[in-house]
């Protein structure tokens, strides 16, 4: 391979997973984890609707953690919720 190709693809064509991390909870009906839309930790509990299934419940602080939101979840809130 010509070392030269290497450098002809712009850098934004090479996507990593992201590796964001936000705080979330998993959902009690479908068991995904669904971002908490907070920006610090909560030390109260929080009401949280799940994008993916619907369902609208309260979350004690021990049960949000720092994690990934699911992709089923991310793509049904892109394209609009449900």
């Amino acid at each position: 391979m010509d070392f030269r190709h290497i450098f002809s693809y712009p850098l934004f064509m090479f996507q990593e997973p992201s590796t964001r991390k936000t705080f979330v909870v998993a959902c009690k009906k479908c068991h995904r984890d669904v971002p908490t839309g907070v920006a610090e930790f909560p030390f109260q509990s929080i009401n949280v609707e799940c994008a993916l299934c619907g369902e609208k419940r309260r979350y004690l602080p021990s049960e949000i953690f720092l994690g990934r939101v699911d992709q089923l979840v991310a793509r049904q809130k892109r394209v609009g919720g449900s």
